[in-house]
């Protein structure tokens, strides 16, 4: 057998080329699984961050959702609140505007008091004068001072078995109050001793007085009246003259004399004579039968109330109150034991300006005046 030159295909070689194709795509798809390994990963990367960003958003979500719910709660409260505050501001405008009501009342009542006053003050320059006489001490050289003596009495009852010792010294009574007790030695019964205790002299007094006046419609007031009449004659006459029209006057219902201060008091029983009367204030009375002519006074009658007062009391700081005598001896001679024991500076005492002793069963009342003058 004759082998002739030529090509020679070796049997294997598809074998060969199909192995190198399959290593090829085997080898591609491992790159392809690599890839889609590596976008695996990339997207697994992804989704943790989508993820990651998803609880981020939805904590943003619930933290803006809590503001929005704290933003209405503060808002509800901050409403709440407002209508609360416009209910107190109108519970402030109707108690103002009450107390305005209240106080345009008062003024209301202030002026009407006002006008009684400014009445008043139109009235009083025609009030009846008093007539002062000088009683007090006359300045000499430079010394042009005014003194009035302004000394109220306040009356101070005494029980009986008690005494009050005046002292020139206040610091005396001072000490004979300190000291209490007192020993008072009787020298004309041998040793015997009475024991007497010494209390504060306590004033009553009044500290304020508020007292409502007002002019009375009925009624004047004549004064400066001449004292050559009987009280009798004098009330004729005055009734007979101020009834007549032509003097202005009118129906009396009632004239009375004041007795502490000499002046009438004529009641009308129409209330505008009592104002015509006074607008003219002097009034010219004839006197028939005595051919008497006079000037009176005519001013408006001005009744008073006390509508207040304040009463209080002060301690005397000179007299002091003895308490617990008995009644041994003589009046007369016990006030000189009493007065000599307490004149005598060992017992604390000194000098005595006034004493009053009033024995066992007995009672007085004394009167306590200022000791010092007033200047004006």
């Amino acid at each position: 057998m004759e082998l002739s030159r030529g090509t020679f295909k070796n049997p294997q070689e598809p074998a060969m080329n199909d192995l190198q194709k399959l290593q090829q795509e085997i080898k591609g798809c491992k790159t392809r699984y690599n890839a889609v390994l590596k976008d695996k990963e990339v997207l697994l990367a992804a989704k943790l961050e989508i993820e990651e960003t998803t609880e981020e958003c939805n904590a943003q979500i619930q933290s803006f959702q809590k503001r929005i719910e704290d933003a209405k709660l503060k808002d509800t409260i901050q409403n709440l609140n407002l209508q609360g505050k416009l209910n107190e501001v109108d519970s402030e405008i109707k108690a103002i505007t009450e107390r305005e009501n209240a106080v345009k009342e008062k003024l209301t009542k202030l002026d009407e008091q006002n006008a009684k006053m400014e009445l008043q003050l139109q009235v009083s320059k025609c009030m009846p004068e008093k007539r002062w006489v000088f009683a007090g001490q006359e300045a000499k050289g430079h010394d042009q001072g005014r003194k009035y003596d302004v000394k109220p009495s306040i009356q101070y009852p005494i029980q009986g078995g008690s005494a009050v010792i005046t002292f020139e010294d206040a610091k005396v009574a001072a000490q004979i109050l300190e000291m209490g007790d007192h020993k008072i030695k009787i020298e004309d019964n041998g040793e015997i001793a009475i024991n007497i205790k010494a209390w504060p002299v306590k004033l009553p007094t009044v500290e304020e007085i508020e007292i409502q006046t007002q002019v009375c419609k009925h009624r004047v007031l004549i004064s400066e009246i001449p004292k050559f009449l009987t009280v009798d004659q004098l009330l004729d006459k005055l009734e007979i003259h101020f009834s007549k029209q032509k003097n202005n006057g009118g129906e009396v219902e009632n004239i009375e004399l004041l007795e502490d201060s000499g002046n009438v008091v004529i009641t009308f029983v129409d209330e505008r004579i009592s104002e015509n009367l006074t607008k003219k204030e002097f009034h010219e009375v004839v006197f028939r039968g005595i051919t008497k002519t006079c000037i009176l006074r005519v001013s408006p009658f001005i009744n008073g109330e006390i509508v207040r007062i304040k009463a209080g009391e002060i301690i005397s700081r000179k007299s002091v109150l003895f308490a617990g005598i008995p009644d041994i001896m003589d009046e007369e001679k016990l006030r000189d034991y009493l007065q000599i024991h307490f004149q005598k500076p060992s017992n604390g005492g000194g000098e005595v300006d006034a004493i009053m002793y009033i024995p066992e069963g007995q009672s007085t009342i004394t009167y306590f005046e200022l000791d010092s003058v007033v200047e004006i």
